[in-house]
């Protein structure tokens, strides 16, 4: 009788433990998980603008290049003409 109470015993300090080792460990993830939501709200936020922007635009502002294709997110970089050395 004595034995079937000690198992007993180590059986529900063993469940006690996982239910406290668990809460813990989500309350230390949590606040990760959070910060990392916001951001990927923040992304899609961002990538829903340069959609609408695509949409509305057709064409860049700058430069007049069309917007369409697949590098319609990418700003083009100005290239600046050097001076011919005399050689």
């Amino acid at each position: 009788m004595t034995t079937q109470l000690l198992g007993l015993c180590v059986i529900l300090l063993f469940c006690l433990g996982l239910l406290l080792g668990s809460s813990w460990t989500l309350q230390a993830v949590q606040p990760k998980l959070r910060r990392q939501a916001e951001e990927r709200r923040k992304l899609d936020e961002e990538w829903s603008a340069l959609r609408n922007a695509q949409r509305q635009w057709g064409t860049c502002p700058y430069c007049g290049n069309s917007l369409s294709g697949q590098g319609w997110y990418f700003t083009p970089t100005p290239v600046e003409k050097r001076p011919h050395a005399d050689s």
